[in-house]
């Protein structure tokens, strides 16, 4: 028997939480290895220090495979791989948003404009994700491919559990950072009859905050995968109305899981919910509030959306995704 052309999918640091761009890329390996020997291998180092990042790139440098993709956050990897035999996947430009100055310059530098220039092999997980690099990376545009990511087997429909600690409704907001929009969020919220359960660290300011506004609130993190699916069944609905994202994966997740969204009417969470999510601004506290009440008031509405999200999730499993990054595979081998 032939040997099978050998693909590394290429990963940040193991952290003790699971992170979301690993979950989705673990979970394309069973189909992928129908094609491909498939080895999943980390780099040594986070890469916030000098020594670091030089650590990685020798380290990425000694790999050996058909093909190396480099699946994100770890973008200037990509420069010790060659370049015919590399993917790049780009999941959001967030990291460079939030910095000024030098720090800014010289990150975009390392961590986008020559890794981008370099690989010839680019893909990002959304249509907005595209549009942002070729406006910010002139040299991209007309070279990135669209492969979204792709929900976890493990999120499937089952039934919802019980809790013991509170009779109200639970509304599950996953992420802590600034686009997550969590301000927002519990003030718009703040005095109905409901729980909000938080996923993800809490700053001391952000502690400060939630606990002088009139909510019933609890929080959670570094959770196993089995253990944030236990996170979703426990809960009503999904509000995720983040101001800014690559793609938006706890949308899909909810929908597999046969959850109600709440999300933002913006770019990718529209192309990401499809028609399974009820869409309000997020900038608008009062559309927020109004939207969850309506969710959460009306079973038909409910019923409804989670069975369109059911419909949708189709389009990001990990078998229709494992076909897209196949053929790019297939494609660098054809060419030598």
């Amino acid at each position: 028997m032939s040997q099978l052309p050998t693909v590394i999918l290429l990963m940040r640091k193991r952290r003790t939480n699971y992170y979301s761009i690993e979950r989705a890329f673990e979970s394309l390996v069973p189909p992928l290895s129908k094609q491909f020997e498939i080895r999943v291998v980390h780099v040594p180092c986070y890469g916030t220090s000098l020594v670091e990042f030089v650590r990685n790139l020798i380290f990425t440098s000694r790999l050996r495979a058909d093909v190396i993709h480099v699946t994100g956050d770890i973008q200037y990897c990509a420069l010790a791989i060659p370049r015919k035999r590399c993917v790049l996947t780009l999941h959001d430009l967030g990291s460079l948003n939030r910095l000024k100055g030098a720090r800014k310059h010289a990150f975009s530098l390392m961590w986008y404009s020559l890794p981008l220039r370099w690989a010839q092999h680019l893909t990002s997980i959304s249509e907005e994700t595209r549009r942002q690099l070729e406006q910010n990376f002139p040299t991209t545009v007309g070279k990135v491919e669209i492969v979204p990511d792709c929900v976890d087997p493990a999120f499937e429909p089952g039934p919802r559990l019980s809790r013991a600690d509170t009779d109200r409704p639970q509304v599950l907001q996953v992420g802590t950072s600034i686009n997550k929009n969590l301000d927002r969020v519990a003030m718009a919220i703040s005095g109905l009859p409901l729980h909000l359960r938080i996923i993800g660290s809490l700053s001391p300011d952000q502690r400060k905050f939630l606990s002088t506004l009139d909510l019933e609130w609890s929080s959670a993190e570094q959770l196993s995968i089995e253990e944030l699916i236990k996170e979703y069944r426990h809960s009503d609905a999904l509000v995720f109305v983040s101001t800014d994202e690559g793609f938006g994966l706890p949308i899909v997740e909810a929908q597999a899981l046969g959850l109600p969204v709440l999300t933002s009417n913006i770019e990718p969470m529209r192309f990401v919910a499809g028609n399974g999510a009820l869409f309000v601004n997020p900038y608008n506290e009062r559309e927020i509030r109004a939207g969850l009440e309506r969710l959460l008031g009306s079973s038909d509405l409910s019923r409804q959306l989670i069975n369109q999200g059911r419909d949708n999730i189709e389009r990001f499993s990990s078998r229709m995704v494992a076909i897209q990054y196949a053929k790019i595979y297939a494609d660098i081998l054809d060419r030598g």
